[in-house]
C-alpha cells in the first residue's frame, strides 16, 4: 500500500532483504531497496522516507555514507539505522559514532526490523 511510510534500505543480501521485507510489512511500513549508494541516492531523490536502513557490510565504505547522508542538508534529518553482524564490533561502533541510531546486530535487525525502525524514528526526533 503506497500509503504507508516508506523505509529505504541498503541491503544486498536477500536472505536479509526478504527478512526485513517481512518484518516492515507487519510493522506497517513498506520497503524499498536500494542495491549500491548510487541507487541510494536516486531513491532518496525521488522519495521522502520515514528511514534508511543501512546493511554495514554491504560492500561499498557504509560508513562514509552514512557520514555523507548526515552532512548533507537533504538527508541529515532522515532517522537512520544500520546493522552488521554482531562479531563486528568496530564496524558497529564506527556507523554510530558516524551518526545511524540505532546501530544493532543482523539478528536483531531481522527478528525486530519495526523496533529498529521505531527506534531510529524516535531518537532523530528526540
Amino acid at each position: 500500500m503506497p500509503n504507508r511510510p516508506l523505509v529505504i534500505a541498503l541491503c544486498p543480501d536477500l536472505m536479509m532483504r526478504s527478512r526485513i521485507e517481512s518484518g516492515l510489512d507487519i510493522a506497517g511500513y513498506r520497503l524499498r531497496v536500494a542495491g549500491g549508494p548510487t541507487r541510494l541516492a536516486e531513491a532518496l531523490a525521488e522519495e521522502n522516507p520515514a528511514c534508511i536502513l543501512i546493511d554495514l557490510e554491504a560492500g561499498d565504505d557504509a560508513i562514509a555514507l552514512i557520514e555523507r547522508l548526515r552532512s548533507d542538508e537533504a538527508t541529515a534529518g532522515i532517522p537512520l539505522a544500520a546493522f552488521a553482524g554482531h562479531t563486528n564490533v568496530e564496524l558497529l561502533d564506527q556507523a554510530k559514532a558516524a551518526g545511524a541510531d540505532p546501530v544493532v546486530a543482523r539478528g536483531q535487525a531481522a527478528i525486530s526490523t519495526g523496533k529498529v525502525v521505531e527506534q531510529a524514528i524516535a531518537a532523530r526526533a528526540a
